[in-house]
């Protein structure tokens, strides 16, 4: 047979030979992509198979597709599989081999910490220490604090299988590790882009918040899995749950149950009912997200789809449950020191936002924008004013105050106490409120881009618009009076609402939305939801974002986004995060107009007539300012800056209820005017410098150029080259 096979091969290759060597270039071009028929043959023993491909070779019929036709043949003939299959083997023990020299390292390292349960909970932890810009620390969580380990038997029932659905519900049934959980977690987190799933067991974050650090690493997942084993192979389950609910942190600094029932329920584990148990078996996830004192909704949220989870895995019944979900969020926040904890928990939100819900536990060091000693002013500032108008039915206020030229948060006042009942915790500062008429100056200033300047003569006078559907709207001015012709000036300067309205009308409301987006205000992302009520403040915003729109006309045209944190340290203290001392946001206003409403915001004299000479918007700097007050006296603001400080302050009442005659002169100006004071004394006094492209020109009251001799002329910015204008004293409508 084999010889048959010899003498068949040679009559092939004597016909190959007597071919010429450019016989594919011969062939049409559809056959010369086809591999010559004798590779289509049935495999050939690996001897012939060699033999064959050196005749061919040596005849040198051979081109791209015959070599490619021959590449299977290489790679699945039996030689080449034997090959295969020894490195294969090869790999796969050298991948064995280091493997277990891996794991032999980590126990060899951590050997002592899981030695008993005492020496486990031993381990230093890794908290978060949160600093202002001095390095005063404002806040530190866990440290190096450790658990109080907590016999099984002494917790209810209710709290550990709350525990179990809400973070490992196969627990009793896998050895320590879930590698279906696992890989669940790795698909959504690659097709997702984030920390959406987590797939560890309980055994798994005992040792990840013990032992290791919360780094995403091949190396870490390893260190977890092994140890993981380790200790179900070493303890019970019972015994690795209790120090698990022994070590977790469960937020406001508490590390395991025993601290977290007393502290956010004054109770012992054992005392702890069903709602209770579900809301803090809901806490590891997210200790300072999930806080009941700081989000109860949040909180709510969560308890009750752990109340649903136990529903489904029958650990309670229907009834129960629901009856478990009827109970409020009922929490104390622990008797605890931390300075300025509105902006501590903006931080907070910020970091988790990064880092998710585990940042807690990474051991960061957090130095922070803010100056401890001008918040301690604006704290105290807001809190006497408030007391102050107590008889006026008001209850609270806010203040935030930034550096223009980078946007660093110096001072956030969330409300004049952050322990009051109901209201102190929640911050004022980015929640949304009416601006009043401190959103005048966004519309005036698109409607200087369109061609108006302070000069513009409008009327004050009676006016009615008609809207869609019918509506009448009749706007009227704070005291009720028409004053007729007044200059753009004058109407800013004084807050007349009427002049403010046709101006809106004029710049349009798109266009002025656009320009308050422009400069940082995120509230209000639905045009057709206003109407020209918008410029008296008819949309609601937040102070934070007033503070920054309005700093953008301090820096001529930059805008200017809020920021809290300077530099971030791991546990090791390398910095990770380092913010730039200076920081140039894009152009978003040109200078000229920036600077139009900068020189009438700063004219103390303009606005005389309505608040008199020596009112709290008066500096002993140069400072503009304005104020704003809901027409139901629901709010009332005043927002200002100098070159290096701007400032905006609200005064109201949570629960929206109107306060009694008070306004933003009397309301929330004494408290920007008294702060303000305060935290300049140590800073340059700078003035407003103007820029190219501006006229300053005197004119009259009735918007035309004004003689040398006229005591009330006013000084007016101009573009150059358009003034005076040939216009003046006529108003445009």
């Amino acid at each position: 047979m084999a010889s048959k096979k010899r003498r068949k091969l040679r009559r092939a290759q004597a016909r190959l030979a007597t071919q010429p060597n450019d016989f594919f270039e011969t062939m049409p071009m559809s056959a010369t992509f086809a591999a010559p028929a004798i590779l289509n043959e049935p495999m050939a023993e690996t001897d012939e198979f060699k033999v064959e491909l050196g005749s061919l070779l040596r005849a040198g019929l051979y081109d791209a597709a015959t070599v490619l036709g021959l590449i299977p043949r290489l790679l699945w003939n039996r030689w080449a599989r034997m090959v295969y299959l020894t490195l294969l083997i090869i790999a796969g023990g050298v991948a064995a081999t280091f493997g277990v020299m891996a794991a032999n390292t980590t126990m060899s390292i951590y050997s002592s910490d899981i030695s008993s349960p005492a020496a486990l909970l031993a381990k230093k932890k890794t908290g978060i220490t949160i600093t202002d810009r001095n390095g005063v620390v404002l806040y530190q969580s866990v440290g190096s604090s450790t658990g109080q380990l907590i016999p099984l038997s002494s917790l209810p029932q209710d709290f550990k299988n709350a525990t179990l659905a809400a973070e490992d519900p196969t627990f009793y049934q896998h050895n320590g590790i879930s590698y279906k959980a696992m890989a669940r977690a790795a698909w959504v987190d690659l097709t997702h882009q984030n920390n959406a799933e987590g797939g560890s067991t309980l055994t798994q974050q005992l040792v990840k918040n013990a032992l290791l650090t919360s780094n995403k690493t091949i190396e870490r997942k390893f260190q977890e899995i092994v140890l993981a084993n380790a200790l179900e192979h070493k303890y019970s389950k019972d015994q690795i749950f209790d120090m698990y609910v022994s070590e977790v942190p469960y937020g406001q600094s508490s590390v395991g149950v025993e601290a977290a029932a007393q502290i956010y329920f004054h109770k012992t584990p054992e005392q702890l009912d069903l709602a209770q148990s579900a809301l803090l078996a809901g806490m590891p996830l997210g200790p300072s997200r999930f806080d009941p004192t700081v989000n109860p909704e949040a909180a709510k949220e969560r308890r009750d789809y752990i109340l649903d989870r136990m529903v489904e895995l029958k650990m309670v019944t229907p009834d129960e449950a629901a009856a478990a979900k009827a109970e409020p969020i009922v929490a104390t926040p622990r008797n605890t020191t931390i300075l300025a904890p509105h902006f501590v928990f903006y931080v907070l939100n910020e970091l988790r936002s990064e880092y998710g819900n585990n940042f807690e536990n990474m051991g960061l060091t957090v130095k922070t924008t803010l100056d401890l000693s001008k918040q301690n002013l604006a704290q105290t500032t807001v809190t006497s004013q408030i007391n102050a108008l107590a008889g006026h039915h008001v209850t609270n206020g806010g203040l935030i105050s930034l550096d223009p030229k980078n946007g660093d948060i110096l001072a956030m006042v969330g409300s004049t106490n952050y322990n009051q009942p109901v209201f102190g915790a929640v911050n004022v500062t980015t929640s949304q409120f009416q601006p009043g008429s401190s959103f005048k100056p966004f519309a005036y200033v698109t409607a200087f881009e369109k061609g108006w300047n302070g000069a513009t003569v409008l009327n004050d006078s009676p006016v009615t618009y008609i809207g869609q559907g019918g509506s009448v709207y009749s706007p009227h001015d704070y005291d009720n009076k028409w004053r007729g012709p007044v200059t753009l000036r004058s109407a800013l300067d004084n807050s007349l609402n009427v002049p403010a309205v046709k101006t809106l009308q004029f710049a349009t409301i798109p266009a002025t939305l656009k320009t308050a987006s422009d400069l940082g205000i995120t509230t209000l992302t639905d045009t057709s939801n206003y109407g020209l009520s918008l410029v008296l403040g008819g949309g609601d915003v937040t102070p934070l974002e007033m503070a920054g729109a309005y700093g953008a006309f301090a820096t001529d045209g930059t805008k200017v986004t809020p920021r809290a944190i300077l530099e971030i340290k791991d546990k090791m203290d390398n910095v990770t995060f380092d913010a730039p001392a200076t920081v140039t946001g894009p152009a978003v206003l040109d200078p000229r107009y920036a600077f139009m409403i900068t020189s009438i915001l700063t004219d103390n004299k303009a606005r005389t007539p309505e608040f008199g000479p020596h009112s709290p918007l008066l500096l002993s700097r140069p400072a503009a300012a304005k104020t704003g007050t809901t027409n139901n006296f629901d709010d009332n603001w005043t927002v200002g800056y100098t070159p290096n400080l701007v400032t905006a302050v609200w005064v109201g009442n949570n629960d929206h209820t109107p306060m009694q005659g008070v306004d933003g002169i009397t309301g929330a100006a004494p408290i920007w005017h008294a702060y303000m004071e305060g935290a300049l004394a140590s800073m340059p006094n700078l003035n407003f410098a103007m820029p190219a492209g501006i006229t300053m020109k005197p004119v009259a009251s009735n918007g035309c150029p004004a003689s040398p001799a006229d005591p009330n002329a006013f000084s007016e910015a101009f573009l150059t080259g358009t003034a005076p204008l040939p216009t003046c004293g006529q108003p445009v409508n």
